[in-house]
């Protein structure tokens, strides 16, 4: 098999060149396609064939007459399953900012050398990571129109904790019918991840911080050497911008704790879990839950009398929420906004109920058999264990109803041994880039893509 990776630059692109390396030596062929012109370049020493995404959009242009711009958008926009070429580089925070023309030809750009760079490289299998960029959105859209099966990584909170995922970030994790009977040591395999996950009772990520240490000096340094040699074109290597957004969230972080309430042990709660705002999924595939505000305002006014709802901020998020939001999730009288570090299994302990958009904690609920509202269509949804809104309309209903739901303990163990079963071993860069990962994930990538192919080619017969 014959592996295609795409990445952005630095420590996700030297990680992903371990695991082609040991994809390599299991006897695959493997491409990567680096938007770094240097993360390219330190690849190939390593006996790996590397490509710079940016090289690739020059050379296209200086051998090909200019197209009509809007012939390529039509083009593009017919052949690819979009409704319109903004769908394409809107979520991409390079374009916040630039002219509508400008980002339409970086995306056109985009298309046509990737359209070529797959044809020379004819992959069997594409690995895109998870993103907004540009890159990954474009190869993902290649690979769907050219039957070439995409392979999506996405943490989870169980033993093996890697859900591979094939075309798409949008769909259960298992089928309603693997959801079965369990022998007796199967049983016995979720109750012993059950008391181990709740008895550790950590955060499957850990908390955002910025300490000041030699280390991330050197590395900011780097990034500035980086910058002013041959990756000044780089667009997501801004060496100084994350200095400055670094400094903005530190002094921000700060100034949020006024903002954070103490529980009220006396009144019963709702526990909503915040999203990170510029996640993926909530920008590119739920982009109607964006406005988080909106709906922690919605449920609060659909409690009844004497409940709150509680609020905490995603591990991630510290420090990256604006004030105005802060305050904004705040204007509610029964809503609490907590510290984020507060523990988030001592509210889910505590807690009536908890509603969600996507967030795990829904499915940490469930290891506590609590009550779970989801309002994102998370890959746990649709079993009967959670209670689960189609439109916001319904919210006014709902929230009350979520008060009254109890979830089916037998049915809560059935699905999460079926979703350990579908979970493999790894995790993706920003959870572990160590090689003992890349060597895991790799395993799991082979086996994965092994399945996928056999699956297109039954589809096919």
């Amino acid at each position: 098999m014959r592996f295609l990776f795409t990445t952005l630059q630095t420590y996700e692109s030297e990680f992903y060149g371990s695991v082609g390396a040991e994809l390599e030596r299991r006897g695959h062929e493997t491409a990567h396609i680096s938007v770094s012109r240097e993360a390219a370049r330190l690849l190939r020493p390593r006996g790996l064939e590397a490509r710079c995404l940016l090289d690739a959009m020059n050379e296209f242009d200086a051998m090909n007459e200019p197209d009509d711009l809007d012939a390529e958008v039509r083009r593009i926009e017919s052949s690819y399953p979009i409704p319109h070429i903004r769908e394409v580089y809107y979520a991409d925070r390079v374009v916040a900012g630039r002219p509508e023309e400008w980002a339409i030809r970086r995306t056109v750009r985009h298309f046509r050398a990737l359209e070529r760079l797959l044809d020379e490289l004819r992959p069997d299998v594409l690995v895109p990571e998870v993103g907004n960029e540009t890159i990954r959105v474009v190869t993902h859209l290649i690979g769907l129109r050219r039957r070439i099966p995409v392979l999506f990584l996405l943490y989870t909170i169980f033993p093996n904790p890697l859900r591979l995922s094939v075309d798409t970030l949008h769909a259960p994790i298992v089928e309603p019918d693997e959801v079965r009977d369990l022998t007796a040591a199967e049983r016995e395999d979720v109750e012993a991840f059950r008391r181990s996950f709740t008895e550790r009772a950590k955060p499957i990520r850990e908390y955002r911080r910025w300490p000041v240490e030699w280390r991330r000096a050197k590395l900011f340094a780097e990034h500035v050497r980086r910058k002013r040699g041959e990756d000044a074109d780089n667009e997501y290597l801004e060496p100084w911008r994350l200095l400055g957004t670094n400094v903005a969230e530190t002094v921000r972080a700060r100034a949020a704790r006024p903002f954070y309430d103490e529980l009220d042990g006396t009144r019963p709660f709702i526990y909503f879990p915040l999203h990170v705002t510029d996640d993926y999924k909530i920008r590119k595939v739920i982009p109607h839950t964006e406005d988080q505000a909106s709906l922690v305002e919605q449920v609060a006014d659909a409690l009844p009398p004497g409940y709150d709802l509680v609020l905490k901020e995603h591990p991630m998020s510290v420090g990256r929420n604006s004030l105005a939001l802060l305050r904004r999730l705040r204007t509610r009288a029964n809503v609490r906004l907590v510290a984020p570090h507060t523990s988030s299994h001592e509210l889910i302990r505590k807690a009536e109920a908890i509603a969600v958009i996507s967030s795990t904690v829904g499915l940490e609920a469930l290891l506590y058999e609590k009550p779970v509202l989801t309002l994102g269509q998370p890959f746990y949804s649709g079993y009967g264990i959670t209670l689960d809104v189609d439109s916001f309309r319904e919210l006014r209903a709902k929230v009350p109803e979520l008060l009254r739901f109890r979830p089916d303990p037998e049915t809560i163990v059935r699905f999460l041994h079926a979703a350990m079963r579908r979970c493999v071993p790894g995790a993706p860069v920003l959870v572990d880039r160590s090689e003992e990962n890349a060597v895991r994930l790799a395993g799991s990538l082979e086996q994965a893509a092994r399945a996928a192919l056999a699956e297109r080619e039954i589809m096919t017969a």
